[in-house]
């Protein structure tokens, strides 16, 4: 829970820099937010699938099927957080301000002119960012929660504390666009900043759905951890990528998310 709330305050870390200026540069956004989503990837594999194998394999080691059960398991894990994620998306429509005016079935909904039109995509784009740190909060209480099913605590301490750390990296530089996108529609900068801070509370919320169904449900370990990864990737995938690609800084963004991967690996073994 702890791990969680600190993931959150890290939106409202990263939204700060609204009480200095106005705005940042479209490159500058780009990169951090490859940066992240690369954090984000690394942290979706090496700390909740890998440990979702390894779960898996010590549940069925009594069956003689424990390396195609396991990946099985995860396998099923990944899809359901993927299921999750697309019902979500359908059921609460948001602002995919990530899509340039172009793209197929956006255009006409979310590129309308006029200071109304830039007010409710602002709004959206919060919402948005609101929908999707609820799994990364359930990523967190999924990766903690191995520690009360028998599993090794310590390696559950240091899979969950990888993915806090992926997680509030990767909530910064969102923090720092909600505030500069409710700032640029005229909005003071307590405002916007309290706003950005806010919508990192979803988190925590997660993090104990998380905990509470996996202590609930022992068995369901391994394929909880998968979902959690899922959710990461799909969040990462069908949200923040398209979003570095929209400025014309496709290559920056490239180069700035395998940085952000690399480095989360480093940390990763780091930490233990």
């Amino acid at each position: 829970m702890q791990a969680s709330l600190i993931a959150a305050l890290a939106t409202a870390v990263g939204a700060l820099p609204v009480f200095l200026v106005q705005r940042v540069s479209k490159r500058q956004e780009s990169a951090l937010m490859a940066f992240a989503a690369g954090v984000m990837l690394a942290a979706a594999i090496f700390a909740l699938l890998m440990p979702s194998l390894e779960a898996g394999q010590a549940m069925l080691a009594t069956t003689g099927a424990a390396q195609t059960g396991a990946a099985g398991l995860t396998a099923v894990g990944l899809l359901l957080g993927m299921v999750l994620m697309l019902a979500i998306d359908k059921a609460m429509p948001h602002e995919h301000a990530v899509l340039p005016p172009a793209a197929p079935g956006h255009a006409t909904q979310w590129a309308p002119a006029g200071e109304a039109a830039q007010a409710q995509r602002a709004w959206m784009m919060v919402l948005a960012i609101l929908i999707h740190n609820v799994p990364e909060g359930l990523a967190v209480g999924a990766a903690y929660s191995g520690a009360g099913l028998g599993a090794d605590a310590e390696g559950a301490a240091q899979a969950g504390a990888s993915v806090a750390l992926a997680i509030g990296l990767q909530n910064m530089p969102e923090g720092l666009i909600v505030a500069m996108a409710l700032r640029s529609l005229g909005k003071g900068a307590a405002l916007s900043w309290g706003v950005a801070a806010l919508s990192g509370l979803a988190e925590p919320l997660g993090a104990i759905l998380g905990l509470w169904v996996l202590g609930s449900l022992p068995a369901f370990y391994p394929v909880g951890l998968a979902v959690a990864a899922g959710a990461m990737i799909f969040v990462v995938s069908h949200e923040i990528i398209p979003e570095t690609h929209r400025n014309g800084f496709e290559g920056l963004a490239s180069v700035t998310l395998m940085a952000g991967f690399v480095f989360m690996l480093l940390l990763d073994a780091a930490l233990g």
